[in-house]
This record gives C-alpha cells, structure tokens and sequence, in this order.
C-alpha cells in the first residue's frame, strides 16, 4: 500500500508542475514586503506552540525565533507536548506552559501577566484553540496567531488513517513512542496515540467534529497566516487568488517546495484540484478569524528549517517574519477593542 500510495503522489506532483507551467502573470505581490519596521516589545508574555511531529529542538521546532523575539524586548516562552498524541491531550499540556509563560512575565517589570499572545504553527494552533474554548483559558489568551494551522485539516492525515488502522495503532504508536524520545522528554514520548493525532488534523474530523464544537472565544484575537510553496518553484495560477492577493514575496517569485514534502504535497493539493499549500497545508485550510496573507514558504521554511536563513530569491526571512508579527500583537488586540 505505502508503494501504491508514493506512486500515486509521484503521479499528482507531475501534474502539479505541467500545470503550474501555464500559470498566468500575476501582479507584483507584496510590494512592501522589504519594508522596515521598529520592534515593538509586547505587554503580554508570547507563547511559541509548535506542531505535530515537533519539538522545541527537531527539524519541525521554531528555529531562532525564541532568541530574536527575546532580543526585541518580549517575554517569550518555548512551550513543549506530545508530538504523537491527540489535540485534547495535548492542549492539556499546553495549558501548563500558559502559566509558565505568566510567571516569566510576572517576573519582568512592565510585562502584564494577565494574558499571553501565542503564536502556533501547524498542529499547535488546534491546540490553541481547544485550550481557549475546552479548557476555558479565553480569559488568559490576549490573541491566538497560526501559521499553516489546518483548521479544516490536512488531506494527507486522511490519506494516512486508512493505513494506521486501529488494529495497528498500537503497534506503530509504540514505535513513534521509541522515535520520539530522540527528539523529546521521555513523559511526553510516552503513551503516543499515532492516529489520535492524525484524526485530529484530518479534514472529516475537523468538518465533523472539532470546528462544530470548538467555537471562537470574543475576548480573543484570532488571526491567521498561510504558506504557499510550489514544487521546482513553479507558480500555481490559483495562488494569487487563494492568498487573497497578499504573498509576501519578490515580484512574484514562488518557493520551491522541499523535497521531503513533495510526495505528500499531491495529496494536500487533492491532486488535479492543485490547491495552494506549503506541502501540508491548504491555504484555505489555513485560513482562521483575522487573514492576513500568504508567506512564501513551505510548512518547514515557516518555522526556518531545515535551519536555513533568508530565502535568496523571494527574500523570505522567517525570522523577521515572527519580529514584525509579534510587534503588531498589542495593536491588532487594541484595533477591536477587547483589551
């Protein structure tokens, strides 16, 4: 089935790129995407949430950005959970480095410790939003930012379901169990649930389940980013539309997807639909209250990996990326009126 399955994807991503080759010009994209900017510390301590399959150190983790955030003048904290488990369990764990984070800003004069802002990649910003609206932390959370967060999930969590059945989610969860202790703390390797994870991030459970339930809290600002990516680089004629005109980018320069997320990439794409996204990710999927546009980058470029720095040609630099968003939180809070 996994040689079927890679087959398959092989096929879609060279109908991804015979497609792209007929990709119109668009207008010049984000024309003040070079523009400077003066860092602003934040109010409110800033929680970093990574996603599935992550850490705070492996090749999916927030490269840097902790380090340059603390430099601006913020009070930042690296929270860390199961990577193999489900949104609930991992909320759960999320909501400790919430109080983590208050502590360190409690400690910082000027901080107010009232609330967090946290920004999520992928997976994280689910958790997030559990956290605000199961677990009751809306009070706690000043604003929720997610980059690439699969609010109406992610195709290929759907695609792997249908291999990792129950009947074998004991057996391959123990083995991610054992793979993620080369990446994490023992007690949260332990106990991985393989396809509770992927469930969680699946486009049936979030249409079906989650997003019916999982409802927006009014004190918090929601606002979201997407990744666009293309495999060799080769525009997608629908990017433009789907960025809602706003990519980030060089005159209209695109990514080239890694290779690593190719495969996986036909799949996201749901293959002759050839919907945008950064390899795990649809843009629309991505979308989440306040849009604020499209990076160009793959779902590793978003959080700088494989530890790389400014992309040469769509001048995509990750870390000033998360500079100039973490500067704006306070504002974007006080434009609604909330705080």
């Amino acid at each position: 089935m996994s040689k079927l399955a890679a087959t398959v994807a092989a096929a879609l991503v060279s109908l991804a790129a015979v497609a792209g080759c007929t990709a119109q010009a668009e207008p010049d994209e984000a024309a003040g995407a070079e523009e400077a900017f003066t860092a602003h510390a934040s109010k409110h301590a800033i929680v970093l949430a990574h996603g599935f399959d992550a850490s705070t150190t492996n090749r999916w983790s927030f490269y840097k950005v902790e380090d340059a955030l603390k430099a601006d003048g913020h009070v930042v904290h690296s929270a860390e959970v199961s990577p193999y488990k489900s949104v609930p369990a991992r909320a759960e764990q999320l909501a400790r480095h919430i109080g983590l984070a208050q502590a360190k800003c409690r400690a910082k004069a000027g901080c107010d410790a009232s609330k967090v802002h946290i920004l999520a990649h992928s997976m994280g910003g689910l958790d997030s939003r559990y956290l605000i609206s199961k677990l009751g932390y809306g009070d706690r959370v000043a604003s929720l930012t997610t980059i690439s967060t699969p609010h109406r999930g992610s195709r290929i969590a759907d695609v792997l379901l249908k291999i990792v059945s129950d009947d074998h989610n004991k057996c391959v969860s123990a083995a991610a169990s054992v793979w993620a202790r080369t990446f994490t703390d023992d007690d949260l390797a332990e106990g991985s649930d393989l396809r509770g994870a992927l469930l969680s991030i699946s486009e049936k459970h979030t249409a079906e389940v989650f997003n019916p339930a999982v409802k927006d809290d009014a004190r918090v600002t929601y606002l979201s980013w997407a990744g666009v990516s293309n495999v060799g680089g080769i525009p997608n004629a629908k990017d433009y539309v789907a960025c809602e005109g706003n990519i980030q980018t060089r005159l209209g320069i695109r990514d080239g997807m890694d290779a690593t997320l190719v495969a996986a990439a036909g799949f996201v794409a749901h293959g002759t639909e050839l919907r945008p996204n950064d390899g795990m990710v649809t843009v629309e999927s991505a979308k989440w209250g306040k849009f604020m546009g499209c990076v160009p980058a793959d779902h590793l470029d978003e959080v700088g990996q494989p530890k790389d720095g400014p992309h040469f040609f769509t001048g995509f630099d990750h870390i000033k990326f998360y500079r100039k968003i973490a500067s704006s939180l306070d504002g974007e809070v006080a434009s609604r009126g909330v705080e």
